[in-house]
């Protein structure tokens, strides 16, 4: 998913087939909101990128880095080339970016979303783990660098903060586990970017099948956690652990078991950890029916456990899928992907139901209805609010007109719901939202003119297709509370971001994180907040979003251009009548990437364009036609 706020594709989520025969026909569909909907598939050929003409390709990657820049990593298991692919524009097209040789067949891709650095992790024929980087988005690479020996064939994975990066792979133990070898997850750390590894940890007992590749990520503020499988001395029992480094990747923590379950060995290709915008950590796994029972290879239960405490505590939820055939341990490859405001998604593979790829968004939901009580109360306004306790953010909020509230897509938490009748407010109460299920509450408030402040007390019901849980309390009297829009810029950093905004609205994103110093995760949190609470407001320009303040319309200035934008309509008033690809040579930049500007800036009548033959050629717009080698006609086509 596209997480870049400065990204003219943000919030872009792109979904890959990553399993198939020799035909490697693959296809790639994108959402454009969210998940709610996907488009046709985008047909990808992907063996041309190869120098020999042997193609078996299996398991690709899929990453998003800066400025909406999507990479594909190519893995070629048939003659161990790997290729990397590069899309500027959304996905629609893909341009082969760089080639190894004797790379192994077994990658990965990861980006890096402070830098923008780029990474490839692979594991070659000799079991050695090479890591590969570029730091200019995919134009040039460097040098692969080796990390460790030994490793067993399985697929390695990277992650990255900063210029801290690791890389987590198994290296091989003696013995069988299950379907394949037995391993221990080991974990190389890099302190400038990849340049030298000095680090290698081993996490794990050598109890650990090489048919199941472990995951890596790092968290917005620098953790780094990794996370495996290995079987349990007990009959098909498994069980899902973690280890998590607060010093940047150097040391890690003792093993973690987040669960255990009905297992044997399941098959997985990595993906399955992620964090979350907050640093909520997500985890992923399958277990089987009881061995015993009918069905218990058919069918199984796919899992997500959710932390709030770096692992030390874990809400887990999953949901029932059933596999028509047999080998339900190879039939899931679950893949999370952490999102934009505080989403993570999770994808599975049915192979042989025939259901390909399937998607859902890992988070739950919470309904709410107000019983207003006394007439005075009826018959004022009554806004309902669900607030993170620990950062007392608002983080959904809607005003009750009689019929039930529903507030979906909740990452699953603890929320304070809060009641505002006018300028009177009070904490209702507590209800906890868990994954794939909805929790449903009833605010009463109770209270008459002239007596004392409303009320209210609060019923929850928690339901997932049948009622889990029912509970109901009775709370203290209502405080009466002003709520003013300041309260929310008690905090310096929110401060001097929205005096920012104020003092010149109009802003793009990476103008603001620029001004005040911060990183992207950062800025784009404090400026959510700012803008639930009614503080700022955004709208998407051409390929950013611009900042304004609320309330005065007289500060507000016109969108800026970027600075390729302004290098694009420097050289066409240098050169009227020069071609796209020729400005695209002259600026070194992406032709995909200056005829996207040149048509946007030609629809907001900055330039305007013209096709002679099969080019398409830009003028300023003030030249009045005196340039043009033919008569002028509207075109949007590309060059």
């Amino acid at each position: 998913m596209d997480r870049d706020p400065s990204s003219p594709y943000y919030g872009t989520i792109y979904i890959i087939r990553g399993y198939t025969p020799q035909s490697a026909d693959f296809k790639i569909r994108r959402s454009l909101d969210g998940g709610l909907t996907f488009g046709d598939p985008i047909p990808l050929e992907l063996c041309s990128s190869f120098s020999n003409t042997t193609c078996d390709v299996e398991r690709l990657g899929i990453a998003v880095g800066k400025d909406g820049a999507a990479f594909i990593v190519d893995p070629n298991r048939a003659t161990g080339e790997v290729a990397v692919l590069r899309s500027v524009d959304q996905g629609l097209s893909w341009l082969r970016m760089a080639s190894f040789k004797d790379f192994g067949g077994l990658a990965s891709i990861a980006t890096d979303d402070a830098s923008g650095t780029v990474y490839v992790g692979a594991v070659n024929a000799s079991g050695t783990v090479l890591v590969v980087r570029s730091a200019d988005g995919g134009s040039t690479w460097g040098p692969s660098v080796a990390v460790s020996s030994g490793a067993t064939r399985t697929t390695p994975s990277v992650a990255a903060f900063q210029d801290n990066v690791t890389v987590v792979f198994l290296t091989a133990d003696t013995g069988s586990c299950g379907i394949g070898s037995c391993g221990h997850v080991s974990v190389g750390a890099s302190p400038d970017g990849g340049v030298t590894w000095p680090n290698v940890t081993a996490v794990s007992p050598p109890n650990v099948s090489s048919a199941s590749a472990p995951s890596v990520a790092a968290s917005p503020d620098g953790i780094f956690a990794v996370s495996w499988n290995s079987l349990v001395p007990a009959a098909f029992v498994e069980a899902t652990y973690l280890s998590i480094s607060h010093d940047r990747g150097n040391t890690f923590s003792a093993p973690i078991e987040v669960s255990r379950y009905r297992g044997m060995y399941e098959l997985e290709v990595g993906g399955t950890l992620v964090f979350d915008s907050e640093s909520r950590l997500y985890v992923a796994w399958q277990s089987f029916g009881n061995a015993s029972e009918r069905g218990a290879f058919t069918e199984s239960s796919i899992y997500v456990g959710s932390s709030g405490d770096l692992g030390q505590n874990f809400t887990n939820a999953s949901f029932r899928v059933s596999l028509q055939g047999s080998g339900a341990n190879g039939s899931s490859y679950e893949h999370l992907a952490a999102g934009a405001d505080e989403t993570v998604y999770l994808t599975w593979y049915d192979v042989f139901a025939g259901g390909g790829a399937l998607f859902r968004s890992v988070s739950g939901e919470a309904s709410g209805d107000v019983a207003p009580g006394a007439q005075a109360v009826r018959n004022a306004r009554v806004d309902v609010e669900l607030r993170d306790p620990t950062t007392a953010t608002v983080e959904v909020s809607a005003m009750w007109t009689g019929s039930t509230l529903v507030f979906a897509e909740l990452p699953p938490n603890v929320y304070e719901v809060w009641i505002r009748v006018g300028n009177a407010s009070a904490l209702a109460g507590s209800i906890p939202v868990r994954t794939w299920r909805s929790t449903a509450f009833t605010v009463r408030l109770d209270g008459g003119a002239g007596g004392p402040p409303p009320f209210p007390w609060m019923t929850t019901v928690e339901v997932g297709g049948t009622v889990l849980a029912a509970t109901a309390a009775t709370l203290a009297v209502l405080q009466h509370t002003r709520l003013t829009r300041e309260q929310v810029l008690q905090r310096k950093v929110r401060l001097l971001i929205f005096e920012a905004v104020r003092q010149r609205p109009g802003s793009s994103f990476t103008e603001i994180r620029n001004a005040i110093g911060l990183q992207n995760g950062v800025a784009a949190y404090h400026l959510r907040v700012l803008e639930k609470q009614g503080l700022v407001h955004s709208e998407k320009g051409r390929r950013h979003r611009w900042y304004y303040p609320n309330g005065d319309v007289s500060l507000w200035r016109d969108r800026p251009l970027s600075p390729l934008q302004k290098s694009v309509l420097e050289n066409v008033a240098q050169d009227p009548g020069i071609a796209i690809r020729e400005l695209a040579r002259r600026l070194n930049r992406h032709h995909a990437a200056v005829a996207y500007n040149v048509r946007a800036m030609a629809t907001e009548g900055l330039l305007r364009t013209q096709r002679t033959g099969r080019k398409v050629r830009c003028f300023p717009l003030d030249d009045g036609g005196k340039n043009d080698p033919m008569p002028p006609r509207p075109t949007l086509g590309g060059d």
